[in-house]
């Protein structure tokens, strides 16, 4: 099976090629300002390299938020796009998760404005809820993890900044989730939005 990984979410641009469990080459960098001009360039480029067309993808796994408004889009409308013209499945994990993957940790996203998304993992499966919460809260939040690392943008909260590999983490975390059912109705998640609806109601 061909999958396309791709995370255009955050902080990275990143697009990955598997075959089986085989990954044959992975794009990552820093790029939150360009993803949106560079994500399609960088695809075509490593399904050239490999001799693929984009119609030999069996499978795409991306990340659906929370992130960059504009980021999250990006992969996903490449996802809802390629579903329209072949038989491809689509798997969606969490941008927060895509930082974790089976790491037992707590995963971090810088939010703007002095926030940041945060979730507690431990071997893929989220221990609270997804988070929004002011920067000076969090090294009150940590506490209740001791032994925990901090992975994502943990920078943000005065944590080291860590490497991450987003391809084998989200596939890893892809075998535990199925497909999309519904393509179409396919939305990136802001946890901004939810977070301001709890405001107002």
């Amino acid at each position: 099976m061909i999958r396309l990984i791709m995370d255009t979410s955050n902080q990275y641009l990143m697009v990955a090629l598997y075959q089986d469990d085989q990954c044959l080459e992975v794009k990552q960098e820093m790029g939150s300002k360009r993803q949106s001009e560079n994500a399609i360039p960088y695809l075509a480029s490593l399904l050239e390299k490999h001799h693929l067309e984009l119609l030999d993808v069996e499978e795409m796994i991306i990340t659906r938020g929370p992130g960059s408004y504009t980021g999250v889009r990006v992969a996903m409308t490449i996802a809802k796009t390629l579903s329209v013209v072949a038989p491809v499945k689509i798997k969606v994990v969490s941008s927060l998760a895509a930082y974790a993957g089976l790491q037992k940790c707590v995963s971090v996203i810088d939010a703007r404005s002095q926030k940041v998304f945060v979730c507690v993992y431990d071997q893929g499966q989220a221990i609270t809820s997804e988070q929004l919460m002011p920067i000076d809260d969090f090294s009150h939040f940590i506490e209740n993890y001791p032994y925990y690392c901090v992975v994502g943008q943990s920078e943000v909260v005065h944590y080291p900044m860590t490497t991450v590999n987003l391809a084998q983490n989200m596939y890893d975390l892809s075998k535990m989730i199925e497909p999309v059912e519904n393509v179409d109705a396919l939305v990136p998640y802001y946890l901004k939005d939810v977070e301001a609806k709890k405001i107002c109601l």
